[in-house]
């Protein structure tokens, strides 16, 4: 009886190892994909414009379009229908997952700033910081406003320096400063960094 129940209870602790092993390996996959795709982002808007400016026809705005059309079928034409028709009715999550659902072709999405900006915010609610100042950049950038699109990722930056990330904080500072050297929010996102430093976790013995 006691060798059965030392078997189980052996049995039970190499399960429990295993278990943890999986997970571990599943949060250490997804921080690397988390990792891979702010690179992607910030890599994006390095580049300049950061997205495709929308054609005479998508620019119209979301109200002028016909209320009883029907939703597109092909994925980033969706995504765009459904982003407008969430933030006009002020769904701001729904709009976010949209947006989310096809992240990985963002550059293929031909929205109007003013709807990046409001989907920017919503992304920002929801704790999206890499996607919400790529959003917002790209609004102020396709609208032409350089000074907003810097104002933009130093915004950004500060929140997710004040949420706790500081490396994503840094890595949005540091892009601003490569994209925009001469900007004049440069000495303030300098001081910002060296504050945001100083948060990082200090290095193991």
């Amino acid at each position: 009886m006691q060798t059965l129940v030392v078997i189980i209870v052996f049995g039970v602790i190499v399960g429990a190892i295993a278990w943890i092993v999986v997970i571990v390996r599943r949060f250490g996959a997804r921080k690397r994909l988390e990792k891979e795709r702010a690179e992607r982002f910030l890599a994006e808007m390095l580049r300049s414009p950061p997205t495709p400016s929308p054609t005479p026809a998508a620019t119209a705005p979301a109200q002028a379009q016909a209320p009883a059309a029907a939703a597109p079928t092909e994925p980033i034409a969706k995504a765009a229908f459904d982003i407008r028709n969430a933030l006009a009715a002020g769904r701001g999550e729904s709009a976010a997952k949209a947006f989310l659902a096809v992240v990985n072709e963002r550059t293929r999405l031909a929205l109007e700033p003013p709807v990046w900006e409001g989907l920017g915010r919503a992304l920002l609610a929801q704790g999206a910081f890499m996607e919400a100042a790529w959003a917002l950049h790209a609004g102020a950038a396709i609208a032409g406003d350089l000074v907003a699109a810097q104002k933009r990722l130093v915004e950004v930056a500060a929140r997710a320096g004040d949420a706790g990330q500081p490396h994503n904080a840094l890595k949005l500072y540091a892009t601003l400063l490569a994209k925009y050297p001469q900007s004049q929010y440069a000495d303030f996102v300098r001081t910002n960094m060296k504050e945001q430093e100083r948060k990082l976790p200090k290095p193991g013995p």
